[in-house]
């Protein structure tokens, strides 16, 4: 007798009450009958729970887990990628839809290919009235396929687009070698691109990713990102969040932190992060130079403020403005910096003096 293997899909939610419902049903028509749905409920405050306790109710497969507390999206994923014991996993968001045959057809080729970590399908974009608006273009789909890991990392970090690539069927042993996510603008890009450091990422060419109202802008995907915005504080105070203003060259610095610590050899890690900043540049070096003059101009508002604050917040505030400097200096060498540097010593100066006189 051939045993099915079993899917996690992890269904997470916040206040999704006009869209739960939809994304639930979607995975319940699914062909491919060997599913867990664990639904993920981050604290929701609206009828989510309702919803949500209904279905459980009417569905054996329907497990609850709920936060008692709204723990942020980035919290949501991790949790999404962790949760369950079954040999694959699918983190689902509770907004978007699939396609009854998606989970079979992804799976399919998971099992005819041992080597691949991940496979996703292509997608199309409707609105909240089921009205399709666009397909992605095929190139949005990654086929990140060859014997060295490098090469793989490299077809990601060239080619990673849109999120319908993201959501895919997971290989629970690959998904479980990846870091920690990071609060960081383009955390699921530095993520794919680890994931193919593991094995082959493959694609279902058809669109059975339904994608609800579209992207948003990079602007507010990193402020999204942010830790403070996850835990539910204000991110515009300037002595906080640095990194959120440059959010595509933050992109390839992320990039950078997860190749640190990949499970890879030394060697390994040396090509992929040694690859990280040609591959941005290529993509997006225009955009990422208008970042760096945007930060130029604000960097002295940015001082200010961090010198008007209290000691331990202008040490705080200084490691991070010096971080994002030396940051950008890794991925843009050509930005002169210099007069910020020597600004960002002279605070750091006078605040070891008032240390001292303190003392």
């Amino acid at each position: 007798m051939t045993v099915v293997p079993k899917v996690d899909v992890n269904l997470f939610v916040y206040n999704g009450e006009k869209t739960i419902g939809a994304a639930i049903e979607s995975v319940l028509s699914q062909s491919w009958q060997a599913i867990n749905i664990n639904v993920l409920d981050d604290g929701s405050t609206d009828g989510t729970p309702d919803i949500i306790a209904s279905y459980a109710r009417q569905h054996p497969a329907i497990t609850i887990r709920t936060n008692r507390g709204n723990m942020g999206s980035v919290a949501g994923f991790q949790k999404a990628f962790w949760h369950g014991d079954a040999d694959f996993v699918m983190p689902k968001s509770g907004d978007d839809l699939l396609a009854p045959d998606f989970i079979a057809k992804a799976m399919d080729i998971l099992l005819r290919s041992p080597s691949s970590v991940m496979c996703h399908a292509r997608g199309l974009l409707f609105t909240g009235v089921a009205d399709v608006k666009a397909v992605y273009p095929a190139q949005h789909c990654l086929n990140s396929v060859s014997e060295d890991p490098v090469d793989r990392a490299c077809q990601v970090m060239a080619r990673y687009t849109s999120s319908p690539a993201f959501w895919g069927i997971y290989r629970r042993s690959a998904a479980d070698r990846l870091a920690r996510i990071r609060y960081r603008a383009g955390w699921d890009h530095a993520l794919l691109a680890e994931l193919a450091l593991y094995g082959e990422i493959r694609h279902v060419p058809e669109p059975l990713y339904w994608r609800r109202d579209g992207g948003k802008p990079v602007l507010y995907l990193a402020r999204a990102a942010t830790e403070r915005g996850n835990r539910g504080q204000g991110i515009d105070d300037p002595l906080t969040e640095p990194h959120r203003r440059t959010p595509l060259i933050t992109t390839a610095l992320a990039h950078m932190e997860v190749f640190a610590v990949a499970k890879i050899s030394a060697a390994q890690r040396d090509a992929v992060m040694a690859a990280v900043p040609g591959i941005f540049r290529a993509r997006w070096l225009a955009a990422m130079q208008q970042e760096a003059a945007g930060l130029r101009v604000v960097f002295p508002t940015l001082l200010s403020a961090a010198e008007a604050g209290t000691e331990p917040h202008r040490a705080m505030a200084a490691r991070a403005l010096s971080d994002l400097l030396h940051g950008i200096g890794m991925i843009l060498p050509e930005e002169d910096f210099t007069d910020a540097f020597r600004a960002l010593d002279a605070f750091s100066k006078r605040s070891r003096n008032d240390e001292m006189r303190v003392a």
